[in-house]
């Protein structure tokens, strides 16, 4: 009898994988990735960097990945964001497919930032767990997450439609 995935991911879930080792690879990374762009300890601050500016810079990122999981705020706000980053992004894919079957594929912009603001709503109204009952309207968001998403998507949909009737808001050339 052999590990299927749900154990295997039961077992990285028990050793602390996902509240530690994910969280800091991934702010180790964004921090080393923006120290190496912005190229801040290298002489003549050129960008493409050398040996010792790499070891500097993962330095810097190695202590700001572990100093940034002394408290529980960064796993806590990576369990909230990510799984619903997941399910937004499923989403857009299926409106997106959508739309490509109406031929409608340059109108996925505005699919993306409905959705997007959408993740943070509802990732901030799980935040008040997290900082406490008085963390901005949180309560008001619990209350009425999906009718704020329902009063948001009419409102693209009339702005969609809007646009699209006056041939998508593109000036006519005058002559």
């Amino acid at each position: 009898m052999g590990f299927n995935i749900a154990d295997i991911m039961n077992q990285w879930l028990a050793y602390g994988v996902f509240d530690y080792v994910f969280p800091f690879l991934i702010i180790f990374a964004v921090v080393f990735a923006i120290l190496q762009k912005t190229a801040i300890f290298e002489r003549g601050g050129a960008a493409g960097s050398t040996n010792t500016a790499k070891g500097i810079n993962a330095v810097i990122a190695l202590a700001v990945g572990f100093l940034a999981l002394l408290n529980n705020h960064v796993t806590n706000f990576f369990a909230v964001i990510f799984p619903r980053f997941g399910i937004a992004l499923a989403i857009f894919l299926v409106l997106i497919i959508l739309l490509g079957f109406l031929g409608k594929q340059d109108q996925a912009g505005w699919v993306g930032w409905v959705l997007g603001a959408g993740v943070i709503i509802w990732a901030w109204s799980e935040w008040g767990d997290m900082f406490g009952n008085g963390f901005v309207m949180t309560s008001f968001f619990d209350d009425y997450f999906w009718g704020i998403v329902l009063v948001a998507g009419i409102g693209a949909l009339i702005y969609w439609m809007v646009k699209s009737e006056d041939g998508g808001g593109k000036p006519t050339p005058t002559k």
